[in-house]
């Protein structure tokens, strides 16, 4: 009987040291904080959170004037404004590519035109307006890229005022029918006076013909009317138009 008692007691002391020890490892995870791998969760979870992380910017295209036969047939003026494009690009001067722009628009060499095209597309939103004359360039492949820039550029604008106004310098430009197709989508889903307003100025401002036949397609598309003039199109905003519920 007493060995059992004694046994007994063993067992009862061996069961506390094991709840004792395990109470410690809890003090000790409570004490030594939250483990590292639940604090990097923590403040990627808590909105309040300050990123030091910066968003990298895209790489730098590179510059292609052409080979130095080229570069020995331009004039003066030509090789100047090759090396101020460059120049910005390399030293990201967003103003000194806008200033070379207009320029490099008159220019007849194609690769300077091209090269312009891609320091302003580098730059992003904020050449838009530069970048928007470029898309009626009359090479080809120069139209080809500044409407692949320009798209790029104007996906990153959320601002749907700011965005059609853009689009509406477009429009009044491009030549392309395919083009046309593409940015007048940006119409489509927006609020319909700002897109009325925007269109109408389109057909009465005197862009290419082809544009206000787009906008004119597009206007009829929105509405369902057929374009008549200025004045029908501030009757449809009057009398149809609804304004979009407040959120």
């Amino acid at each position: 009987m007493r060995k059992l008692v004694i046994l007994g007691l063993l067992g009862m002391a061996c069961a506390l040291a094991i709840v004792l020890l395990a109470l410690s490892r809890d003090g000790e995870r409570v004490g030594g904080g939250i483990p590292p791998d639940s604090q990097e969760k923590r403040v990627r979870l808590n909105p309040n959170a300050q990123s030091t992380s910066r968003r990298p910017k895209p790489p730098k295209p590179f510059l292609d004037f052409g080979d130095s036969d080229d570069d020995d047939n331009r004039t003066p003026e030509e090789k100047a404004l090759a090396e101020r494009i460059e120049k910005a690009l390399d030293d990201e001067d967003f103003e000194l590519a806008a200033a070379c722009a207009e320029e490099a628009q008159k220019s007849g060499d194609a690769e300077i035109r091209q090269a312009m095209v891609d320091t302003l597309g580098w730059f992003g939103e904020k050449a838009l307006p530069e970048l928007t004359p470029f898309l009626a360039d009359a090479d080809e492949d120069v139209r080809e890229n500044a409407m692949n820039e320009w798209t790029m550029a104007l996906s990153s604008i959320e601002d749907d005022g700011v965005k059609i106004n853009t689009v509406e310098l477009a429009m009044g430009v491009l030549k392309d029918e395919d083009a046309l197709e593409d940015i007048s989508n940006e119409y489509i889903g927006v609020d319909e006076k700002l897109a009325v307003e925007s269109l109408a100025r389109i057909i009465d401002g005197g862009g290419s013909k082809e544009g206000i036949e787009k906008a004119k397609e597009t206007y009829e598309f929105v509405t369902g009317d057929e374009w008549t003039d200025v004045a029908g199109a501030e009757r449809w905003i009057a009398e149809e138009y609804e304004p979009p519920e407040e959120a």
